[in-house]
């Protein structure tokens, strides 16, 4: 996540995964309606206890990560990504190389 919107963006489809509405996550987060509505639109920058609160209401969790981890975590030009998660690891599921197939 880079910008204000894709984070409004990742909580919108946490927030239609669960099936639950801004009104529920309202209540469950401790926030009011008007104030989850704003963050949800990308039109406000959430306090971070918000974030985090309307995060882990969702089963999200907001961590800081080093950028190059955060960018080799994301698909890179060819569509590959270049760090392995701890469980791809332990499974030695090393992803194959384009072309490889």
């Amino acid at each position: 996540m880079q910008t204000l919107q894709d984070f409004a963006d990742a909580l919108k489809h946490a927030k239609n995964e669960r099936q639950v509405t801004a009104s529920d996550l309202a209540i469950s987060a401790g926030l009011s309606l008007v104030t989850v509505r704003k963050i949800l639109s990308g039109d406000v920058a959430p306090r971070l206890t918000n974030a985090m609160a309307l995060a882990g209401e969702l089963g999200l969790e907001l961590i800081l990560v080093p950028k190059g981890a955060a960018q080799s975590l994301s698909a890179n030009s060819e569509g590959e990504r270049t760090v392995l998660t701890d469980l791809e690891h332990r499974l030695g599921m090393a992803p194959k190389p384009a072309g490889s197939e």
